[in-house]
């Protein structure tokens, strides 16, 4: 019974610390933001820069070494360019959004983008219309009706076919979205390495 109790005691010594480093993270994330003084905006600053001054859309391994930051971490650095190159607007949007508090840069940089995805609206017109041919309907309450279609699952030319007229549609080349999904991968490769030893 003491067992117990001593285990019960330590889960909820471990809960209140956890809640504090918690917060802590929040509140070190909001600073880390809003300063341009932050290791992370200074970094996405310089590459901005590198990337003007080399005229390129990617930083390669090369440049990197060229300029020192070959080192740090291609998530830290591709958070840093993202928050720089998108400062003013997530400095809004967490004036906005008060309550919302992150513990990294990447929960940060999820939240957002997920906030800021452009919705598909109806016009108005449309809208309109969907209302008043629905109040002459029947009521289907009640009554069953066809059950919902499974979603197809996109094949590996599928997924191909689509990135190919994303692509074209956005004026990318091939070579650089070869660059950058290479970096993706590794990066995923990394996370899930950093996985395994945690």
């Amino acid at each position: 019974m003491t067992q117990l109790s001593t285990l019960q005691s330590i889960g909820a010594n471990l809960t209140k610390a956890y809640h504090k480093e918690q917060k802590s993270l929040r509140t070190k994330t909001t600073k880390m933001v809003f300063s341009t003084e932050s290791f992370e905006y200074q970094l996405g600053s310089l590459q901005s820069q590198i990337l003007t001054i080399e005229n390129v859309k990617i930083i390669s391994k090369a440049l990197a070494l060229k300029y020192g930051i070959n080192s740090i971490d291609k998530r830290r650095k591709s958070e840093a360019l993202w928050l720089f190159s998108n400062h003013s607007n997530i400095v809004t949007w967490l004036r906005q959004n008060p309550k919302k508090r992150f513990t990294s840069l990447t929960a940060l940089q999820r939240a957002y983008s997920l906030a800021n995805k452009p919705k598909e609206e109806a016009s108005t017109q449309e809208e309109i219309l969907q209302i008043e041919d629905k109040s002459s309907e029947q009521s289907n309450v009640g009554h069953s009706e066809e059950k919902p279609k499974a979603k197809k699952k996109l094949t590996a030319s599928d997924v191909a076919f689509e990135t190919v007229l994303a692509l074209d549609t956005n004026g990318i080349s091939k070579e650089e979205f070869l660059v950058a999904l290479k970096e993706q991968l590794e990066l995923i490769e990394d996370n899930i390495q950093l996985d395994e030893v945690a």
